[in-house]
């Protein structure tokens, strides 16, 4: 058996030695090469051999647990240390901050309620008879929403108004009006109730069969009660000097202008006829026109003898003879004559603390959870992340 084995470099030619087996001898040929023709093809032998040699890396791949993601995300997490840890910062003052905000609202809804019971105690009390001369008005906080009867007289020369306001859509003011007291000391300011436009110039309401209502003279008693409006903030509308005409309820500025004490009152929501407010000479004046006239009303029995006897009179007539306290007059007529619409004497707190307190510590309380479980997950996958970045600075020292 024969058996040729060849050694041929890349260039053809042979770079081996040929090895002739027979029976159980070997013979080797050696082919006659020139030096130079020697020495190229043992050196194309070299360069092939270089060049498929790999050098493998001693680096020990084990598996390792690693966290949820790829490396890509936590290299960016690793970039920005300070938005991380200004973040956690939020994170752990969150629950903290809330729970603080919740213990205050647990306060405000205590004292919230303390001062609509208050309120409401101090509404359903009888009215005060007289108040005195001398008035404290750091005190009427004390007395909000306590009604109070008082005598004296109206000074319209320093009569004010505040609006535009809207009721049951048409347009006017509230007419603010320093009250004289009989008892004397400073005025105090009454809020008499709403009037249409068409009455803000007192002339237009010195006329009519409610004109004693619209347009009181002479001394009176009215009931009305104490109210502590909110302070002008510094974003509304300041008000321009020497003008009747007011955006918000500003006491202090309103006191000044009509020189009144900075206490603030509103009259009550009533819609029947103050008799007692009638001046004797209208009665009178009203009786003689009557009698000289009364013989053209029977002759000629006009529409303007019917108007006489209108629903005014007939009240009038019967609260007189039958002291029926039933008998009111409609809106409409007030609007109409001019007569302020008073307020209806009832609370305007809004009690929202409850809703606030359960918000705040409901926040408090998911806050801190978060912030637990975020806890407990960084220190559970903390191991993995240093063994990833030992990895990589081992990879590092091997390949430079």
């Amino acid at each position: 058996m024969l058996t040729l084995l060849k050694v041929i470099g890349p260039s053809g030619n042979l770079v081996g030695a040929s090895r002739v087996i027979f029976a159980s001898r070997s013979f080797s040929v050696i082919p006659k090469l020139k030096p130079l023709q020697y020495s190229r093809c043992l050196k194309d032998s070299l360069n092939v051999t270089s060049k498929r040699t790999v050098k493998t890396s001693t680096v020990d791949w084990k598996p390792i647990i690693s966290t949820k993601g790829n490396l890509t995300t936590l290299e960016h997490q690793a970039k920005m240390p300070y938005l991380r840890k200004f973040f956690l910062g939020l994170m752990i003052a969150m629950p903290l901050v809330s729970f603080i905000l919740g213990c205050w609202q647990v306060k405000r809804l205590q004292w919230k309620t303390d001062l609509i019971s208050r309120c409401e105690n101090a509404l359903a009390q009888p009215p005060i008879e007289e108040i005195p001369a001398d008035l404290d008005p750091s005190v009427i906080g004390e007395f909000e929403y306590r009604r109070f009867k008082c005598k004296g007289h109206f000074d319209y020369s320093q009569e004010m108004f505040l609006g535009p306001r809207i009721r049951d859509g048409q347009l006017g003011y509230l007419v603010i009006t320093p009250f004289v007291r009989a008892s004397g000391g400073k005025p105090i300011l009454i809020e008499r109730g709403w009037i249409h436009k068409d009455k803000v110039v007192p002339e237009t309401r010195k006329h009519g069969y409610l004109s004693h209502l619209a347009f009181p003279q002479g001394e009176i008693e009215i009931e009305a009660l104490f109210r502590v409006m909110p302070v002008k903030s510094v974003l509304q509308f300041d008000h321009e000097d020497g003008s009747r005409l007011f955006n918000v309820h500003d006491i202090p500025v309103m006191a000044k202008q009509s020189g009144s004490l900075p206490i603030y009152c509103q009259m009550i929501y009533d819609l029947s006829d103050h008799v007692e407010w009638r001046l004797p000479e209208d009665d009178t004046a009203k009786g003689g026109k009557k009698n000289s006239s009364s013989w053209k009303n029977f002759i000629f029995a006009s529409n303007k003898g019917k108007e006489e006897e209108d629903d005014a009179h007939f009240i009038s007539h019967q609260r007189e003879s039958e002291h029926d306290s039933t008998l009111e007059f409609q809106d409409f007529e007030f609007v109409k004559e001019g007569v302020p619409i008073a307020a209806t004497p009832k609370l305007k707190f809004s009690n929202n603390h409850l809703q606030y307190l359960v918000t705040w510590f409901g926040l408090s309380i998911c806050s801190a959870g978060l912030l637990i479980y975020i806890f407990l997950k960084k220190g559970r996958f903390s191991s993995a992340e240093k063994v990833i970045a030992e990895k990589r600075r081992n990879m590092k020292k091997e390949f430079l």
